[in-house]
């Protein structure tokens, strides 16, 4: 029985060194994979966040250049007063417009020379845009990035309005998100490989300047750097020359401008927390433990995010970011008419078939975006949706008529501003009314609003 018993402790013995090994392998290794999906996740999260940004601060630009394209001189003190008042941040350094001649008009009414800096009809040609690294104007060796919207007058472009950005700020509010703070990144502008955006202690301009050994045949610097300017999603694992450190790479797309964020992240902070197992058996035994129910807890927690990311795509218009029908015909059946001053507003864009046969599909879907992010600003975006191709449904609550009409005033004329329109039908919740009655009457509000458009315009009213 002895012998029984110590050929079943050896045994034992030797199934736990052998699973002890096993297990540093497979932690390895897990561990390793788990650093590209979190090298991943963090990324996308930096990438949404940093779009979220600048989208609502070209939103903002938009709504102020409108207004500026109403008055006749771009230097009276109700344009300068747009200037001082623009929402200064962290990130925002600060806001100006750029004038023809190459002069910048800044808060407070300064004017600054540019030439040699910056160049108006290069600006111009990119309409819309965010710019690479720029002189900020007080001091050239200081370098900012400017987003740029046209003011237009008579559909002409005569000025235009920007907000400056620190690229510094911009990498010091990121990094810390990315990957628990052990991580670094570049934006990098895939035009021309230049760094706009960095957020490391290596001094790179250009990405293909990177300081790369191969680490691994499975990457090599052309082919990464390839794949970075061809905007790509990949990974790489890569040396540093100077210092021999060995490097985890993931790049994303920016799906605003042509940027690219390649963010890494050191081997010793991918490794950190396995470490401990060289301790003893005793202590991988108390890990492996640990490991397994976090590994757990991580896989429960990444089903559950999976989930909520399908439901909330399911539930959200690519092309707007408002809620879809799905949502909207969910909202329907939870919704409770008898809510003291529900309103229902149904708006459909004006001219969307012309826009798309005239000027193309990418014309059509800027409009709309428009009009959604108008709608956002004025309504909010807990009950706003695009229920079809040019069709929107707005349900408000505990607002006043004088506050929707406010709102619809402030719509409409951003909307006409930017050269777009919309009809709107209004209809309140009275006595006795159904749901499907306050959409009807709000749908057929509009379709009279719709008439008297084209009937204004002299057109036939496409139905």
């Amino acid at each position: 029985s002895q012998i029984r018993f110590a050929a079943a402790t050896a045994l034992v013995v030797v199934a736990m060194v052998v699973m002890s090994v096993g297990f540093i392998l497979r932690v390895y290794f897990m561990t390793e994979s788990k650093c590209y999906e979190d090298l991943h996740a963090g990324t996308e999260k930096a990438i949404a966040e940093l779009e979220s940004t600048y989208r609502n601060n070209r939103t903002v630009l938009r709504i102020i250049a409108g207004n500026i394209a109403q008055e006749d001189d771009l230097e009276s003190l109700k344009v300068i007063s747009y200037l001082s008042t623009y929402d200064v941040n962290s990130l925002i350094s600060q806001a100006g417009i750029l004038l023809p001649d190459n002069q910048v008009i800044q808060a407070q009414g300064r004017k600054v020379n540019m030439n040699g800096m910056l160049d108006f009809a290069e600006e111009t040609a990119r309409n819309e845009h965010i710019s690479g690294l720029q002189p900020s104007g007080k001091n050239p060796a200081v370098k900012v990035m400017r987003n740029f919207v046209p003011i237009r007058k008579d559909g002409k472009i005569v000025a235009l309005l920007y907000s400056a950005t620190n690229p510094s700020n911009v990498a010091q509010a990121s990094v810390s998100r990315i990957y628990e703070g052990a991580a670094s990144f570049y934006v990098v502008d895939r035009k021309n490989g230049e760094v706009v955006i960095n957020s490391s202690d290596r001094q790179l301009t250009n990405i293909n300047d990177m300081d790369f050994i191969v680490a691994t045949n499975q990457y090599t610097k052309e082919g990464t750097v390839g794949n970075i300017l061809a905007g790509k999603r990949g990974y790489s694992v890569y040396r540093t020359k100077d210092t021999d450190d060995l490097l985890y790479m993931c790049y994303l797309p920016f799906s605003i401008e042509d940027w690219e964020m390649v963010v890494f992240v050191p081997e010793s902070a991918v490794f950190e927390d396995v470490q401990p197992i060289r301790q003893g058996l005793f202590i991988l035994l108390i890990l492996v433990v640990l490991l397994l129910a976090a590994y757990v807890f991580w896989m429960i927690r990444e089903i559950r995010k999976s989930i909520a990311e399908t439901e909330r795509r399911a539930n959200i218009d690519v092309l707007t970011g408002l809620q879809n029908r799905n949502r909207y015909e969910a909202y329907l059946k939870e919704l409770k008419v008898t809510k003291e001053k529900l309103t229902c507003l149904y708006i459909d864009a004006n001219g969307l078939h012309e826009l798309n046969n005239t000027k193309g599909h990418l014309a059509g879907d800027q409009m709309l975006r428009f009009i959604a992010d108008t709608l956002k600003v004025q309504f909010g975006e807990d009950h706003v949706y695009r229920i079809g191709g040019d069709e929107f449904v707005v349900f408000q609550s505990g607002r006043t008529e004088t506050e929707m009409q406010m709102a619809l005033n402030n719509f409409n004329d951003s909307l006409q501003k930017n050269d777009y329109h919309a009809a709107v039908g209004l209809c309140v919740y009275g006595f006795g009314m159904s749901v499907d009655q306050l959409i009807r009457n709000a749908e057929k509000e509009m379709y009279e609003a719709k008439r008297k458009y084209y009937e204004r315009i002299g057109k036939v009213m496409r139905v």
